[in-house]
């Protein structure tokens, strides 16, 4: 999942990346949705291809983006450690996992001042569960406020997308 693509004028093409991740030696990639998830197989540790599919976006494609790597063991960890099930039936759209780049430097609580009534914050495999009740539109915990307040970088998936994610990498 590469992290801030298609959004303030850093344009990929869906083409152009399976293109890229083709030619940097990744099997049969595939995409979803035109926000930079890519499938893609391969023998390297998700840390070592999320570094090589970097190095050859900013080469080929002039984009200098983050590649947060899962395979398929992690996102069904992620899917399996939900703590918002209710919500992930009911309203998936509002709930998001936003996968991080490391272990946060800080604790969830310097979230909490950014968080709109009923808005909540969970630690996962990897990532943060992230629950907006109003929607992420209008969300003054954004993408932008947790990476400076937790001092890591994240890109955020509704969870319909992670499950299509994870159905697509079985």
């Amino acid at each position: 999942m590469l992290r801030a693509v298609n959004v303030g004028g850093r344009k990929v093409l869906m083409d152009d990346l399976r293109r890229v991740a083709a030619e940097a030696g990744f099997d049969a990639p595939s995409t979803l949705l035109a926000s930079g998830n890519l499938l893609f197989g391969t023998d390297l540790a998700p840390a070592e291809a999320g570094q090589r599919l970097e190095a050859a976006i900013a080469e080929k494609i002039g984009v200098a983006t983050d590649a947060m790597v899962r395979d398929v063991d992690d996102l069904a960890a992620v899917m399996a450690q939900n703590p918002f099930a209710r919500q992930a039936q009911n309203e998936p759209s509002r709930l998001m996992a936003m996968f991080l780049s490391g272990d946060p430097q800080d604790g969830l609580g310097v979230l909490e001042s950014a968080c709109a009534a009923g808005e909540e914050v969970r630690p996962g495999p990897g990532c943060l569960y992230i629950w907006y009740p109003a929607g992420a539109g209008t969300s003054k915990l954004t993408n932008v406020v947790i990476e400076r307040r937790l001092k890591v970088r994240g890109t955020a998936r509704n969870w319909n997308t992670v499950g299509k994610l994870r159905d697509l990498l079985k």
